[in-house]
């Protein structure tokens, strides 16, 4: 990854391809953030090595995200004398799968996706996931605004369930204008043949690369990256979720929906299953 890094680091624009979901601490099954000291190399490797205008590309999760990490150096941060230091923004697009998704059937089974069980497969799969956008605080994913008519891809929370499949568009009109010119567009698209894209956002390379604010920051600087532990980071950097770190209770009452959702979604059915059974059974015995 190092001697990558280094080799692109004079391209405007370079794609980090990650099997793994990198930035993102929402996700309850793999990803990058359960080890801390890896992601933190990986971090510091393309902050760095000189690359201007990253973006990550990850999968695995079976569903699409649009998420972002906001970095600072933690020379700045402990020096305290830097009121406006460098922020690199760490763009991550996560697209999987076109097999099954949360949006279909959790599973991968072939019994999950046809009768009996694929009614109550796919019910309980989006719904679950669905709640989880909607109550955890996940800072990491982006938001959509609907300040802009010509617009394509829905506003909120950039996430979809789906199927899908990402696209990328790279526009280097204007690179000669400045260093880090031009924009990359992201899309992502479901399995309908034709279909206009279900999330889509862009950003400039100068917005990758720091030169430029990027929009939708809401962290507190200093406060929310102090958060994060700067001990022996020396020339590191500190990443934090681009809206801000989300509190403990936030947290709890998230954690504790969850738990109550899945309960009911996965075990409920089956224990009403269990009683019915039993009252036919008690009544044919009787």
């Amino acid at each position: 990854m190092q001697a990558a890094c280094t080799n692109i680091c004079c391209n405007h624009f370079s794609l980090i391809l990650i099997p793994e979901r990198f930035p993102n601490d929402g996700n309850v099954v793999e990803e990058w953030s359960k080890f801390p000291e890896a992601r933190q190399l990986l971090y510091d490797t393309i902050l760095n090595s000189g690359v201007r205008s990253p973006m990550i590309v990850s999968g695995d999760v079976h569903m699409a995200q649009f998420m972002r990490k906001d970095c600072v150096k933690a020379s700045d941060l402990i020096r305290s004398s830097t009121p406006n230091p460098l922020v690199r923004p760490l763009i991550e697009i996560t697209t999987s799968g076109m097999t099954h998704s949360w949006g279909s059937s959790f599973s991968s089974q072939p019994k999950h996706h046809r009768l009996p069980l694929k009614p109550y497969s796919y019910f309980v799969s989006r719904v679950f996931m669905t709640i989880c956008h909607l109550v955890c605080p996940w800072h990491d994913i982006l938001i959509q605004n609907t300040n802009k008519e010509s617009r394509r891809g829905k506003a909120g929370l950039q996430y979809y369930l789906g199927l899908n499949f990402a696209e990328f568009e790279f526009d280097f009109h204007n690179k000669d204008e400045g260093k880090g010119g031009g924009t990359v567009t992201t899309r992502i698209f479901g399995k309908e043949e034709d279909a206009v894209p279900i999330l889509e956002m862009s950003w400039t390379f100068d917005e990758l690369s720091g030169n430029t604010h990027a929009r939708g920051n809401t962290a507190r600087y200093p406060q929310d990256y102090f958060s994060v532990n700067v001990e022996n980071l020396d020339d590191g950097w500190l990443c934090i979720p681009h809206r801000g770190i989300p509190s403990v209770f936030g947290e709890y009452v998230a954690n504790t929906i969850m738990f109550i959702s899945f309960c009911i979604l996965f075990f409920f059915p089956h224990v009403i299953m269990l009683y019915l059974v039993r009252k036919l059974w008690l009544y044919w015995k009787h």
